[in-house]
């Protein structure tokens, strides 16, 4: 009686290196992609909210500097002895006119910024997503207190123009808003800067 060998099939450690290592592409470079998506996602909304929480900031100081204006209209147009609307905004917003500058939110369903605050400080101007709802005209403001961090500091720089030199009548004042934040873990900051003028329209200080 003849006996026939038997044989005996299998992989061999290359076969078996090379299907983990086409299993291991198929599963992490989707898994990659995923994760720069999300991450460049992110970092684009970021960039975006701070461009707005910017131009937010620009049109606080103008809100700011138009209600005085409309106001000194419903007294008659500056009776005599009473501070005209530009030297009452210069003295209103002197923090933002500080080498710190300063920040500025509305609440309190106010119109016009009822928080100025002292950025000498950095920390003092650190936005919060505020939690009060409907009530609050503003969803980014400078009080912790009840309130959501978030990674995003505005800081308001105002720089003033006049006509002669000291002394002389306001002719504008230079606005610039800032918003720096920190994404993830990215060791440098990131910064949006927006500029605007407001000009002295009614040549009075």
């Amino acid at each position: 009686m003849t006996s026939l060998p038997t044989t005996k099939a299998g992989f061999t450690l290359v076969e078996v290196l090379v299907s983990i290592t086409i299993l291991l592409l198929v599963i992490v470079t989707p898994l990659q992609i995923i994760s720069r998506t999300i991450n460049t996602t992110s970092f684009a909304t970021e960039q975006i909210n701070a461009w707005f929480l910017a131009q937010e900031g620009l049109e606080l100081t103008q809100k700011g500097r138009d209600d005085l204006v409309l106001s000194n209209f419903k007294q008659q147009i500056n009776p005599p002895g009473e501070t005209t609307p530009m030297a009452q905004f210069l003295a209103d917003y002197a923090f933002c006119f500080g080498a710190g500058g300063c920040g500025l939110t509305v609440g309190n369903g106010a119109l016009a910024p009822t928080s100025i605050v002292n950025c000498t400080v950095l920390s003092n101007c650190k936005l919060y997503l505020s939690q009060v709802g409907g009530s609050d005209r503003s969803s980014y403001v400078h009080t912790a207190t009840g309130n959501s961090v978030t990674p995003y500091t505005r800081v308001i720089k105002m720089v003033a123009t006049r006509v002669g030199g000291a002394g002389t009548n306001v002719r504008e004042i230079k606005v610039t808003s800032t918003i720096t934040w920190r994404t993830g873990s990215l060791i440098a900051g990131q910064k949006v800067e927006v500029t605007s003028y407001l000009f002295n329209v009614y040549d009075s200080n």
